[in-house]
């Protein structure tokens, strides 16, 4: 039961369901998901050492929220992962899988199309992981496995927050990115990985909303 209320309340919170800086509670938790409060105790705890929740004592748990430093910090682990990744692939003169990547960049395509923002940033992000998992290092899979997760919730809650800006701009990067690859023109492929990381750096500091993280 802990580990159901666990991945239930943790979905809730990278889906912006339950947005940075609202106050919930064991009893309300306990209510919604039909259980008692000690799976809902466990499940809180777990997502406290995880970093998405803080705990205080006879006040409830706040969702807590992302501080503009620690979402720069995940962009450039992200983009020095990406830029490892290839990297290894010239080194050891291995491929990327191509089919995978095509397969995600058209889902990204297809949920713009649909407005579909949250299935957009999911296929967006195994993109990336798809691009990292060609290194063959199970540590840095770990790593950007860790921070994904954090990187979904941000981008659903700024597209929430702003719903007049431009979203999906992730579409014609990681198209220039997939095209690179495909001709093995490697230098480029870093090349728009690095223009996607500034573009994404820029777009946050002109949000609206980055000083509440």
């Amino acid at each position: 039961m802990a580990d159901v209320a666990y991945s239930k309340i943790r979905e809730k919170i990278i889906t912006a369901h339950y947005m940075p800086g609202d106050l919930l509670s064991e009893n309300e938790l306990a209510e919604t998901l039909s259980m008692s409060r000690t799976p809902i105790r466990s499940a809180i705890a777990h997502l406290e050492v995880e970093g998405f929740v803080t705990s205080f004592k006879n006040r409830g748990i706040f969702v807590k929220e992302l501080s503009l430093k620690e979402i720069f910090d995940v962009l450039e682990a992200f983009l020095c992962m990406q830029e490892f990744a290839i990297n290894t692939v010239i080194e050891r003169d291995s491929s990327l899988n191509n089919e995978e990547l095509e397969i995600h960049l058209n889902a990204q395509i297809k949920a713009e199309q649909e407005n579909d923002y949250i299935a957009y940033i999911n296929h967006a992000m195994a993109f990336n992981r798809s691009l990292v998992y060609a290194a063959n290092n199970q540590v840095i899979l770990k790593l950007m496995d860790s921070i994904i997760d954090k990187m979904i919730q941000f981008g659903i809650v700024n597209w929430k927050l702003t719903p007049n800006q431009i979203h999906y701009s992730g579409n014609l990067l990681n198209t220039s990115i997939y095209e690179a690859i495909c001709s093995a023109n490697y230098s480029k492929a870093k090349q728009m990985c690095r223009q996607k990381y500034l573009d994404s750096r820029e777009s946050i500091l002109n949000s609206r909303i980055y000083k509440s993280y």
